[in-house]
């Protein structure tokens, strides 16, 4: 099985791919008309956006030939406990992932952990997502939305700690607050996707994705409550 996965997901980085091909098509057109392009970084926004891009169709994918090919029956017959389906799946995934992070580290003299592990997740989230999407699209949909209120949620914590709590990230060990703002989002998601997972079976899909009703989007909108509040006092460190 792990094999098979394998296989996606070196399907998936090659559908990514085509991301580079602005590259040199970008390129030639500068050369040809005779205009400037800051080379550098072109490509460097070009590879970014092609790891980037890797890293949320992957997990979004993850079980889209199962739905794709209503496969989902044949999943659920394997001789294998749904926990290690789960890692069959992700596992060639991340490890894709972090060989691709691990380059454009190196490639781009960035600083390893502040880029793999935003990406790792960046990966997991969108794994979370992969139950309650029903499409491609809509997830893309889904992971922009998530991602500007992730941004908006980073924000409130600097503003929280620093201005209501009169705290500093240096001074106590707590997680900077990416990483926090990622967790009360991956919390929820991860909540969500585990129940529906767990309990997962061959009933409609809109009652198989009803705990991200139930709980993972109500859990984000309390969340945003609690920042639009505040909005007006955070809106200065956007």
């Amino acid at each position: 099985m792990i094999k098979k996965e394998f296989r996606d997901t070196l399907r998936i980085l090659l559908e990514s791919s085509v991301l580079l091909l602005a590259i040199p098509l970008t390129i030639g057109i500068s050369i040809l008309f005779g205009t400037y392009l800051p080379y550098g970084d072109f490509i460097y926004v070009i590879v970014i956006l092609t790891v980037l891009a890797f890293a949320c169709y992957s997990g979004l994918a993850m079980f889209r030939s199962e739905r794709k090919d209503k496969g989902f029956e044949y999943l659920l017959t394997l001789p294998y406990s749904k926990w290690k389906i789960f890692i069959c799946k992700w596992l060639p995934r991340l490890v894709v992932l972090l060989v691709l992070a691990l380059l454009s580290a190196l490639l781009f003299k960035m600083t390893v952990v502040n880029w793999v592990i935003p990406l790792i997740l960046l990966q997991l989230g969108t794994v979370f997502l992969s139950l309650a999407v029903p499409s491609l699209f809509v997830g893309f949909i889904a992971v922009l939305v998530l991602l500007w209120f992730y941004a908006l949620s980073r924000m409130f914590i600097i503003y929280l700690f620093y201005n209501v709590l009169h705290l500093s990230f240096a001074r106590f060990p707590v997680p900077p607050p990416y990483i926090i703002a990622a967790f009360l989002l991956l919390i929820p998601l991860g909540i969500s996707f585990f129940l529906v997972y767990k309990n997962f079976d061959l009933k409609p899909y809109k009652y198989t994705i009803r705990p991200y009703f139930f709980i993972g989007l109500p859990l984000i909108l309390l969340q945003a409550i609690i920042i639009f509040l505040y909005y007006g006092d955070i809106k200065p460190f956007s």
